[in-house]
C-alpha cells in the first residue's frame, strides 16, 4: 500500500465493506461514482450530477483526499462475485 504523504497522514480501516464494494461493482446509474474510504471501511455514493452545496462539498472531499484516504470503484459490472471484489482490492494494493 503506498505510504501516506508526511503533511496528510490517514487512518486506514482494519475491514472494508465487501458487500458495500460488491453493490459499487455492480452499479449503472451515470449520475453517481463511487469510492471506497480507506479510513472508515466504508463505500461513498457521490453524485456527479447534481447541483447542491452539499454534493458540491461531498464532490470536493473526496478529490482532496483521492488516492489517500479515497480509491474509486468502477461500476458496470452486471453480476460481480467476491472474486471482483478481491482483485479489485488487490489491484489497489488492499
Amino acid at each position: 500500500m503506498p505510504q501516506p504523504r508526511a503533511d496528510r497522514e490517514v487512518a486506514v480501516a482494519g475491514s472494508y465493506n465487501r458487500e458495500q464494494i460488491l453493490t459499487a461493482l455492480a452499479a449503472t446509474d451515470p449520475a453517481y461514482s463511487y469510492y471506497l474510504d480507506l479510513q472508515s471501511g466504508e463505500v461513498l455514493k457521490v453524485p456527479d450530477t447534481e447541483q447542491s452545496p452539499e454534493a458540491d462539498a461531498l464532490r470536493n472531499q473526496v478529490m482532496e483526499g483521492y488516492g489517500d484516504r479515497y480509491r474509486y470503484i468502477p461500476g458496470g459490472n452486471p453480476s460481480p462475485s467476491d472474486a471482483d471484489v478481491q482483485t479489485w482490492m488487490e489491484a489497489e494494493g488492499l
